[in-house]
């Protein structure tokens, strides 16, 4: 565990998560963030008559977005095709959607405060694989805080900030999981397949915890006290035990909503998403880009549009940043990534050398600061590194219907990738002990400045053109 002087990095980096979102919830325009009109009305909806919306074919009106920033007059009740959600994330909001009258700023802060669960978990996460390095957690948790893009959507009014935090919550359980040392039992799998279960009623991007919590167990599943006694009473193996555990409590949680849309929409569409395919008549397809500007031209935008909108596109992806500081922020993404390897190899290497028995020291000689990689840090990054996969992979697949080139849908993997940028600077400042400690400051502090730069010299003044 985290002693309590050493929360206190945790505790500044909220503080400005808060006050800088809270400076974007409430000075962006209304309905300037993407979807937020369709995510409004589906709790408009839910308020007004107790059960979820259906999606039908009049939910989608062509051309009414993407809502350019100069857009006065946005016709709000039209725009209900995001109808095909899971309930939970507006369930949640009902309440003060009530009391508030259906204010727009407090919706938006209302998700503010739900994001910052992702800092929260993210803070712990790098914590539980290095908790003797504080510096470490505050550092990627301040990325996961400040990136601008991320901090634009989390201070909007969307399902992502829930589904992103319930599946940082998954992924630091399983983390903590595959780093204990006692043996596992069903109260410590009870949470985490409720979470996952909670997963499947927030959002279809959410369902990737299932995929990472399973990995955990089996990851956790290799302990030698497994090996002790690999099988209960009635001679199930240990880890599948664990896996029906996390799969059974889970699907409870998830069936009675599957079993709506399989009901309401037919076939196999217990996620509504193929008939939400079907209404967004007229969204823009890959096949379209593909015929237009080849599959060269298509994949020049895809990673461009999506680098670009990971670190700040905004509005409705029409404000981009000026390509001066899209320059700057490359070369930091390469860098970061360049740090990351070069930790990664060098940890491989003492790793090699610690269990040869002619370098004994060779591992401390190494890494005089611990950021060694030892058999259970390992098994916690491969996690992160397999969350960071899937993430890709469902990205990939997205795209291969509907151009879609948003960076924000990358977000699932900013956990693992915040923990890279954290390894790779630290190492880098390993020697100088002092700077690796203070690192995460200068970063927050950076990327504050950005932030607030962003919003009072780029996006305000596009929006009031």
């Amino acid at each position: 565990m985290v002693s309590h002087h050493r929360r206190r990095p945790l505790a500044v980096i909220l503080a400005a998560y808060f006050a800088i979102g809270a400076l974007f919830a409430l000075l962006t325009p209304a309905w300037q963030t993407p979807d937020e009109p369709a995510h409004y009305n589906y709790v408009r909806q839910l308020a007004q008559n107790g059960t979820p919306p259906v999606i039908e074919p009049d939910d989608w009106v062509a051309g009414l977005v993407p809502i350019g920033p100069d857009v006065k007059d946005v016709p709000v009740e039209q725009m209900t095709y995001q109808d095909h959600q899971p309930p939970l994330f507006y369930a949640l909001s009902v309440p003060l959607f009530v009391v508030t009258g259906g204010q727009l700023a407090a919706l938006r802060l209302f998700a503010l405060l739900i994001g910052a669960c992702v800092v929260v978990c993210t803070y712990f996460t790098v914590a539980a694989i290095f908790p003797t390095h504080p510096h470490l957690a505050a550092f990627a948790a301040a990325l996961a805080a400040l990136l601008p893009q991320h901090l634009a959507i989390m201070a909007g009014y969307n399902n992502d900030a829930l589904s992103e935090a319930l599946l940082g919550l998954v992924l630091l359980l399983s983390v903590r999981l595959v780093m204990g040392r006692d043996p596992l039992t069903a109260r410590q799998l009870i949470p985490l397949a409720i979470v996952v279960g909670l997963c499947f009623i927030t959002k279809a991007q959410a369902y990737l915890a299932l995929p990472v919590a399973l990995l955990g167990v089996l990851l956790a599943g290799g302990r030698a006290s497994d090996a002790d006694a690999p099988m209960n009473a009635s001679g199930m193996p240990a880890v599948l035990r664990r896996v029906l555990i996390i799969l059974g409590l889970s699907a409870l949680i998830g069936l009675p909503w599957w079993a709506r849309n399989i009901h309401l929409y037919g076939g196999s569409d217990f996620l509504g998403l193929q008939r939400h395919n079907q209404v967004v008549v007229g969204q823009i397809t890959t096949a379209e880009w593909l015929d237009e500007y080849g599959l060269g031209g298509l994949l020049s935008r895809l990673f461009q549009t999506t680098f670009q909108s990971f670190w700040g596109q905004f509005g409705w992806m029409s404000i981009p940043l000026d390509r001066r500081i899209y320059l700057v922020l490359l070369a930091l993404t390469l860098l970061s990534g360049a740090l990351f390897l070069a930790w990664w190899v060098h940890a491989h290497a003492a790793r090699r050398q610690a269990s040869s028995p002619a370098h004994p020291s060779a591992n401390r000689d190494l890494d005089p600061l611990d950021l060694s990689l030892t058999p259970l840090r390992a098994r916690a990054l491969t996690l992160l590194a397999c969350l960071a996969l899937f993430t890709l992979l469902a990205f990939g697949w997205y795209n291969l219907q509907f151009v879609q080139h948003q960076g924000r849908y990358l977000y699932p993997a900013l956990i693992p990738a915040a923990t890279a940028c954290a390894l790779g600077w630290s190492f880098l400042f390993s020697r100088c002990a002092v700077v690796g400690r203070w690192l995460w400051l200068f970063w927050l502090i950076g990327l504050a400045a950005l932030d607030v730069y962003i919003l009072f010299r780029v996006i305000l003044p596009a929006m009031s053109a």
